[in-house]
């Protein structure tokens, strides 16, 4: 048989298209030796090592062959993967276009709340309208108009548990798989998570919301959350506080050589959100981080009757006034600055009656019992009136709860057994404020003498107040007569 009709028979054998393209180059390789064995026929007189490179050429031909053909073996593999890939990602699309039919719709909504942005969670907006889609909406939770921009967040409105209806995520960047690393220090890898939102906002949506959560997921491979009584992976939150992972054994800890994962709830409204996360790979095994959005539900209770400024808030209003609301035992009115949040000061100043009159403070308190210790604040057996509970009777100390002038008298009766003298204090968080002195000269007599203290203060909101004493030779007496009393002259506004 010649060349040609060798070439003949090649391109007439019926090889699948894609044995023909993995056979190309070896096809060619093929034809050469051919002719070199030919050549090898027909010269019969050729150098004796000839016959031996051919073999060589031979060898090498094979694994050539080898090679490219688990090359191809490989290829094919991953054309079956990417093309599996595809397939799902295709079936993916078609679920989100269907469960995204009303596209134009959808995005005209949005647009209305964002020009006008009066609904300040996902649960407003579906309370509003229910038919409303799942998706991304834009919404106000420090109030329309006020403090920061509206932020945009994603609605679950579709869910089949109806309290999960209208749950607010908020986006942030560490939301996918994200690798450690290999530093080996307990902690020594840190993320920053930054949310799609500010801080304002997002604690304004905390505060109207009944319930918000996060989790952390945490794939492992002998890449330990604790080990040996060492803490290697932690979280921080808003405050900068840290929490440590669960002691409970996990694959994580039990340095398994088989992946696995640790999942962490966080559902402290209080401390919400995660700000920072902290982990390590002390035995170079692997690990990947996952921290969920921040998601909110529901609607954080209020009373029927407001009796704050936070609870009109947290109803919905937003403009900054004056507002009744429900006192201990009558309406008070308050000037509520709703600019601000509910944890800020002057956000809220109750005004009272003309601006002149504000919460009433008073309290009037006796001790019953003997007293002689010195340089402690006097305690008191007997309230008789305590209206605003700022007096604590059994510890001895009234704590203002306003800023302003207030007025403070002590009157009591000490016994003296020969010469002795008692000095009376009255002091304001650990500062003698006011003292007086009295002194007995009689050396053998028994003699009584009043003990009175009084004074005229202004105070911070938060400063306490008591009165102690110094005795010598001397006995403060209890009864019906030891009494202490003070007042709110005038808050200052």
């Amino acid at each position: 048989m010649d060349i040609g009709q060798t070439n003949a028979l090649a391109q007439h054998h019926p090889l699948c298209e894609d044995e023909r393209m993995g056979r190309d180059l070896s096809g060619t390789i093929r034809s050469f030796l051919i002719i070199l064995a030919l050549s090898t026929c027909c010269f019969t007189t050729a150098p004796p090592d000839l016959q031996a490179r051919v073999e060589q050429l031979e060898k090498y031909y094979v694994e050539i062959k080898e090679h490219f053909e688990a090359k191809i073996i490989d290829l094919e593999t991953k054309v079956v993967r990417l093309e599996a890939k595809v397939e799902k990602q295709d079936s993916l699309l078609a679920v989100l276009k269907k469960g995204h039919k009303p596209l134009k719709e959808n995005v005209d909504i949005n647009q209305h709340l964002r020009q006008n942005a009066t609904l300040r969670t996902c649960h407003e907006i579906h309370v509003a309208n229910p038919s409303y889609p799942s998706g991304m909406y834009w919404i106000d939770p420090d109030g329309q108009g006020i403090g920061d921009p509206p932020i945009h967040v994603y609605c679950e409105m579709e869910a089949e548990q109806s309290d999960v209806k209208g749950t607010t995520s908020i986006l942030h960047d560490s939301e996918s798989k994200m690798d450690i690393g290999n530093c080996t220090e307990p902690g020594c890898y840190s993320r920053p998570i930054k949310y799609y939102a500010s801080d304002r906002q997002i604690e304004a949506l905390i505060q109207l919301s009944s319930y918000c959560h996060q989790h952390i997921r945490y794939h492992c491979r002998k890449t330990p959350l604790n080990f040996d009584g060492i803490a290697y992976a932690w979280w921080n939150v808003k405050d900068g506080e840290r929490h440590e992972f669960s002691n409970r054994s996990t694959t994580c800890d039990q340095l398994a050589y088989t992946e696995g994962y640790d999942l962490q709830y966080v559902v402290d409204n209080v401390s919400l959100p995660i700000t920072r996360i902290h982990f390590s790979n002390p035995f170079k095994g692997f690990g990947q981080h996952q921290v969920s959005r921040l998601r909110c539900r529901g609607k954080a209770k209020t009373e029927a009757m407001p009796r704050s400024c936070e609870d009109l808030w947290r109803m919905g209003h937003n403009l900054n006034g004056i507002y009744s609301v429900k006192g201990a035992k009558q309406m008070e009115t308050v000037f509520c600055q709703f600019d601000k949040r509910p944890n800020e000061q002057d956000f809220q100043k109750r005004i009272g009656y003309q601006d002149i009159k504000t919460r009433p403070v008073y309290f009037f308190v006796q001790r019953l019992k003997n007293f002689s210790e010195e340089l402690i604040p006097i305690p008191f057996d007997r309230d008789l009136v305590n209206i605003g509970g700022a007096m604590d009777s059994h510890s001895g100390v009234f704590t203002a709860p306003f800023k302003g002038t207030y007025f403070f008298s002590f009157a009591g009766l000490a016994v003296f057994k020969g010469k002795g003298n008692v000095f009376a204090f009255l002091s304001s968080s650990g500062v003698e404020l006011k003292r007086t002195q009295f002194t007995v000269n009689y050396s053998d007599l028994i003699n009584l003498s009043p003990i009175t203290i009084q004074s005229t203060l202004r105070l911070q909101a938060g400063d306490k107040v008591w009165i102690n004493f110094f005795f010598r030779n001397a006995v403060l007496i209890g009864g019906e007569g030891t009494i202490f009393s003070g007042w709110l002259l005038e808050e200052e506004i």
